[in-house]
């Protein structure tokens, strides 16, 4: 079974002949700059600058020796990434947000919200990114089709179209946006219309290019908290989940795909939500968040949706011995792989704070237990 076959069946909730295993299939399975430098010296390879596929992130994508070394089972098509203009430490994105570098890392942090003081009428004019920019999809096609024809490895159609939540976030600031779900929920409506129009329009070109060779594709709005979800379920039930509805559903009507909902921390209360607006898999899978135990969401949920990651990369992967990860890495396979549903891979990128020793323990790990007995 190759690694494609692997991933449909595991994808389809079925057993295949080893548990899939991802390193670098995502933008946020991926290494930290620095992570991945270290780790090509571990392994005595030649040294390359490595492109940076996330400013936000200072994510790099693996090289394809060390994906090879891995056995990962995933290859990453992602939207071409332009190099932004960085001034002083600070770009601005095409929604009019400006991000700040927050040295001595190489991820950005927002630093302006630009519909802090808006009110509805402002939002005729709010600037956009424009999804129909031939330089993101250039190649793409070319790509995904070399993958498909020519590799035995699952395509991922990675991250990329911002999500409702997480843009609002970063349009309106945190604060404001918080209280905008209790008090003014007219406009957070009105903002997410415009966003589900511009969804729709990256959706379509990217699938246009993409979806006959995709498995997966990626879908990033982070809905929880380390122990608890950011709203209220009856919140996210109003006005959040039916923009997640429509958009899965005009995704799914694009290309046969699995969509994969990046959500941080502690969402247990929100994923019978999530499943029913038509999330396919749930990633990162954050361990150490309250509620968010392996043996819970695979008995509770298991059958309905799949799990990506999990490996958790807040204490063990950082902080812990070798022995420590290898057993780690035993307990989501054994827990989470019976009956398939289960990707193994880190609970989010891998950063600068784990040593490379720790992240080939890791992968070592895999190979040993992945195999179904």
């Amino acid at each position: 079974m190759n690694s494609r076959e692997r991933v449909i069946r595991t994808l389809n909730h079925q057993e295949a002949d080893k548990v899939p295993v991802d390193f670098g299939g995502t933008v946020v399975t991926c290494t930290d700059y620095h992570a991945h430098k270290r780790l090509r010296e571990y392994y005595h390879m030649e040294d390359e600058e490595d492109p940076i596929i996330d400013y936000s992130m200072g994510t790099v994508e693996p090289c394809q020796e060390l994906k090879i070394r891995f056995e990962s089972d995933f290859r990453r098509v992602g939207l071409n990434v332009g190099v932004p203009h960085i001034v002083d430490g600070i770009f601005e994105n095409g929604f009019g947000n400006r991000l700040k570098r927050a040295d001595p890392h190489l991820y950005y942090d927002t630093i302006y919200h630009p519909l802090k003081d808006a009110v509805i009428e402002d939002l005729d004019n709010m600037k956009m990114p424009n999804p129909d920019d031939p330089d993101l999809y250039i190649g793409l096609r070319d790509r995904a089709r070399e993958l498909y024809e020519n590799s035995p490895y699952a395509v991922v159609a990675d991250f990329g179209v911002p999500g409702f939540y997480e843009t609002s976030q970063k349009l309106r600031g945190y604060e404001n946006i918080s209280c905008d779900l209790l008090i003014d929920q007219d406009f957070v409506r009105a903002l997410y219309d415009r966003l589900f129009e511009l969804q729709k329009r990256y959706f379509k070109n990217y699938l246009d290019q993409v979806g006959k060779y995709v498995q997966v594709i990626g879908y990033a709005d982070d809905l929880g908290m380390q122990d608890r979800p950011q709203m209220s379920p009856e919140i996210y039930r109003t006005v959040v989940k039916p923009y997640h509805k429509k958009i899965f559903l005009f995704i799914h009507e694009q290309a046969d795909v699995k969509i994969l909902l990046h959500s941080c921390g502690d969402i247990f209360p929100l994923i019978e939500d999530l499943i029913d607006a038509g999330v396919d898999i749930l990633n990162p899978v954050q361990v150490r968040a309250r509620e968010m135990e392996p043996d819970a969401l695979k008995k509770t949920f298991g059958d309905r949706v799949c799990f990506w990651g999990g490996i958790d990369e807040q204490c063990i992967l950082p902080f812990g011995t070798q022995e420590e990860i290898e057993a780690e890495v035993e307990r989501m396979i054994r827990i989470m792989g019976q009956g398939g549903g289960y990707v193994l891979g880190p609970g989010h990128n891998i950063q600068e704070d784990t040593r490379p020793e720790s992240i080939a323990a890791l992968y070592r790990a895999a190979k040993k237990y992945r195999d179904y007995k």
